[in-house]
């Protein structure tokens, strides 16, 4: 496992970050999935990684209490929690006692002393740009006084924004509140590659979330033509996205033999990405995405490659 440095903070993180939003039931039990994804996070650890993403919404931190609270290293972990205040139906009202709650409670459920890293999200009912980037300055205040507190209290490190959209992204790094950025990316979805100069220059990191692309960016589904009838990747909602992942194995045939491998460390190849927050739910998958991991990734010439084809295509991810 390769470790990586979080922009121009001390934090030092595993490239890979433990990502357990299905890996257990929400329900507390003794169900096979839940069994199985203890065993992913127990494994990812024995591996190497020290990063672990949560959220409150995903009803399944009492299953990584589970593995965590008596963890021989449960001291050597980071954390990044999702702390989306306001939320959808808050009447775009910022509440730092709600915010205070969020991280108080992921100390407790992931038996940790401090969350390294607050994965802030600004929402609202609808959750657009018109109602969002408005809000951006009214929020920034309340934010940066209640995070600066539980800071001093020792609960927190630093602060990143997941933007949603690039209008979005681009009012929130101007405040100069974050640390970085967590946001969607892969080789498909590279809107919020148009700030990696900018945070480099800005010694900002990033980490980078569905970088296999919710699943479509794997060995197991590159082949459209070979999914079973009934496979969500069948609807044409996909039909763009696998268009474009044609293109991409004619761009970089030699890359492609193994496109889970091929996604892993694409992603990686960029110097401004921290870690990647997959998605992990079985011994198996750890295993591949990690081995995936190795440090030998291509060199930006690939990236600028696949960032001018996007540019080409962007109206599937606009």
């Amino acid at each position: 496992m390769e470790y990586r440095k979080f922009g121009d903070t001390d934090l030092v993180v595993s490239e890979i970050c433990f990502g357990p939003m299905r890996f257990a039931a929400r329900a507390q039990g003794e169900d096979e999935v839940s069994r199985r994804g203890k065993r992913a996070l127990e494994r990812a650890i024995e591996r190497g990684v020290d990063f672990i993403h949560s959220s409150y919404e995903y009803g399944t931190r009492w299953a990584m209490g589970d593995v965590l609270e008596k963890h021989p290293r449960r001291h050597d972990l980071h954390h990044i929690i999702k702390v989306p205040i306001p939320d959808f139906k808050d009447g775009d009202r910022f509440d730092a006692e709600k915010f205070r709650l969020r991280v108080e409670e992921a100390l407790r459920e992931l038996h940790t002393d401090c969350i390294d890293v607050v994965q802030h999200l600004l929402r609202s009912d609808p959750n657009t740009d018109e109602r969002r980037i408005p809000n951006i300055s009214e929020v920034d205040g309340p934010l940066r006084e209640i995070f600066e507190t539980l800071k001093a209290e020792g609960k927190v490190k630093y602060l990143t924004t997941f933007p949603y959209t690039v209008g979005f992204a681009r009012s929130s790094l101007e405040t100069g509140a974050f640390s970085g950025m967590a946001a969607y990316y892969n080789l498909i979805e590279m809107k919020m590659a148009e700030f990696f100069p900018r945070m480099q220059e800005r010694d900002q990191g990033f980490f980078c979330i569905r970088p296999l692309m919710a699943g479509l960016l794997t060995d197991r589904r590159s082949d459209r033509g070979s999914l079973p009838d009934g496979d969500r990747f069948q609807d044409s909602q996909w039909d763009e996205r696998y268009q474009h992942l044609e293109e991409l194995k004619s761009l970089f045939p030699e890359q492609t033999d193994s496109l889970t491998a091929f996604a892993v460390r694409f992603v990686l190849c960029h110097p401004v990405v921290t870690s990647l927050i997959v998605g992990m739910n079985s011994e198996e998958q750890v295993d591949g995405v990690i081995d995936a991991a190795d440090g030998d990734y291509p060199d930006l010439s690939v990236f600028e490659k696949a960032w001018e084809l996007w540019k080409n295509r962007k109206t599937i991810d606009p």
